[in-house]
């Protein structure tokens, strides 16, 4: 069996797209070449076979003998009419976010697959794989604030951009002592896209020479262009680290949670060297190596009632400082509604 599929795949790497033809007869002496101990009559048989079972975009020319075989100009790599309900879920799956993680042209390719997928799935409503489509979703985490969406066609030319390695020109918003102004910036080399917090951000850096790297969000910017020269790329490059402070190091970090934290209660890790101990007093001491990021900050003055950290001592003063700010703002105002009472 596996020696048939193997000739078989071997078979279809010599047939030519349309309009290009090639016969069994030319077919038969490749695979020969190629030390396939197989006949004319055996490749007549499989071709059809293949054929009359819709798959692989085969074409049959009969309108004179022999008969010429080539792969549908049409074709791209899946049969629409053979499409099974697992497949269909997964195209089900990505056809929601294809529009940010998809070049347009990927789009406008997929999209007969994401309408057939659509028909497979609502065919039968009792069917399982519409009621999983319909109940396991990954959703972005609910903030109390929504951000401006990119302009489709910006969006698109950065895309454009990227797929293309090819550097943009555009205007950037910048806010300056509390204004806000619309600076030109050019060349610039785009080096990845990133959707974080419900914003779609770009990763990029400025000219032929300059290595600072910066992430903004796509919709400050506008009137894009491309420049259709090759843009500058850097080896060091890490989606995962795009619009990080800090993203370059690492910390030991030391923290004290109270029992009742969700830190705690739901079992998590800041990483995999995290280590932790029950102290006397009931609370956890964890201790970890992670990225010192925005994320990590965000995340931990989410839970400054029930975390105190301890190491390191510069992250320490940070949120030290950050209390204190807060502290004085609350008591300043309570102050001042205390005196209007008066």
């Amino acid at each position: 069996m596996q020696t048939n599929i193997q000739r078989q795949i071997a078979m279809l790497e010599l047939i030519p797209r349309h309009p290009r033809r090639i016969t069994a007869n030319n077919i038969t002496e490749k695979l020969n070449n190629r030390d396939f101990d197989i006949g004319l009559r055996t490749v007549q048989r499989e071709l059809k076979a293949m054929h009359d079972m819709g798959l692989f975009g085969l074409v049959m020319d009969d309108r004179c003998k022999p008969f010429g075989w080539s792969i549908a100009a049409c074709w791209h790599g899946i049969n629409l009419t053979l499409m099974d309900k697992h497949v269909a879920l997964a195209f089900h799956t990505l056809q929601h976010s294809a529009n940010q993680l998809l070049p347009p042209q990927s789009v406008k390719q997929l999209k007969p697959y994401f309408e057939k997928a659509d028909q497979v799935l609502g065919s039968d409503p009792d069917n399982p794989w519409l009621y999983w489509a319909c109940r396991v979703a990954q959703l972005p985490e609910p903030l109390p604030i929504t951000f401006d969406e990119p302009d489709p066609k910006a969006l698109e030319t950065v895309q454009q951009a990227l797929l293309d390695h090819q550097q943009i020109g555009c205007q950037i918003q910048r806010v300056i002592k509390g204004k806000s102004y619309w600076i030109d910036y050019r060349p610039i080399n785009p080096e990845g896209i990133k959707i974080s917090g419900g914003v779609v951000l770009l990763a990029f850096t400025l000219g032929n020479t300059h290595s600072r790297r910066y992430a903004k969000p796509i919709h400050m910017l506008r009137n894009i262009e491309l420049l259709g020269t090759i843009a500058v790329m850097r080896s060091d490059f890490d989606i995962a680290r795009v619009g990080n402070i800090n993203s370059e190091s690492t910390i030991d970090i030391e923290l004290l949670f109270e029992p009742s934290a969700s830190f705690i209660l739901r079992n998590a890790k800041l990483s995999d060297s995290q280590t932790l101990e029950r102290r006397v007093d009931g609370r956890y001491l964890v201790k970890a190596n992670v990225m010192d990021t925005s994320k990590l900050r965000e995340f931990l003055w989410s839970m400054a009632d029930s975390v105190e950290v301890i190491a390191p001592a510069k992250l320490r003063a940070h949120f030290c400082k950050l209390s204190s700010k807060v502290i004085n703002k609350y008591q300043t105002a309570t102050t001042e509604v205390v005196a209007e009472l008066v």
